[in-house]
């Protein structure tokens, strides 16, 4: 009994314990719903004047912040400034483009190559903003958005449920502020409720499963 005590439910009933300390209630918003997002900062790379991803923002103030690329060429946000913005789910071509941009810039920061990071924030300004599109762009820009316009309709659904639009709510901006930008990030983590009623489901089956045992 000792033994099924310690490697069955004791282990379950900890992870259920820990679950409300978990990062991921910082973050357990859904699709529709609305959240309030503060930037906390850049990683510092930048074209000219603009910064490119990742933009560190903070959502409903939790830490740590969470990496998110912009796609409001036209539109300013400031270091500590906060709104509000409406999470919604990836749809059109163009949020699909800007998605396998995004998706592609973050495996160019793992590799180091800051050029293709800047190349491919530029491209995803370009797909909403004719701003971009009249202003010098970097070098790959170009290609990267060619190469987004190729492989988005490749993709399966189930890749762009990983992510989801940050859409700035108008009018809950500072007073006299432009309209923050509109960003996009990784699908917010599972609500820690549902990882709770999981936990809860497993810690009876291993109570079954132990009477079970003992009744046989």
């Amino acid at each position: 009994m000792k033994k099924f005590w310690v490697c069955t439910i004791l282990p379950i009933g900890i992870f259920c314990a820990l679950l409300s300390f978990s990062p991921l209630k910082a973050n357990a918003d859904t699709i529709g719903s609305t959240v309030t997002l503060q930037l906390t900062g850049v990683q510092g790379a930048s074209y000219g004047n603009d910064y490119v991803y990742p933009y560190y923002l903070s959502v409903n103030g939790a830490s740590p912040s969470f990496s998110m690329m912009c796609i409001s060429y036209d539109n300013d946000i400031y270091f500590g400034e906060s709104w509000t913005a409406t999470i919604t789910a990836v749809s059109g071509q163009l949020q699909e483009e800007a998605v396998w941009l995004f998706n592609d810039a973050n495996a160019a920061i793992a590799a180091g190559n800051t050029a293709k990071q800047i190349a491919d924030q530029w491209a995803a300004w370009e797909l909403f903003s004719t701003n971009a599109q009249n202003a010098t762009a970097p070098a790959g820009a170009a290609t990267q958005l060619a190469l987004a316009e190729a492989a988005y309709g490749s993709e399966p659904t189930s890749f762009y449920s990983d992510f989801v639009i940050y859409v700035p709510v108008a009018g809950s901006q500072p007073s006299g502020d432009p309209v923050p930008q509109e960003l996009i990030g990784n699908a917010p983590a599972p609500e820690p409720g549902t990882l709770v009623l999981l936990g809860t489901g497993i810690l009876g089956l291993a109570g079954f499963l132990y009477r079970k045992r003992r009744s046989a």
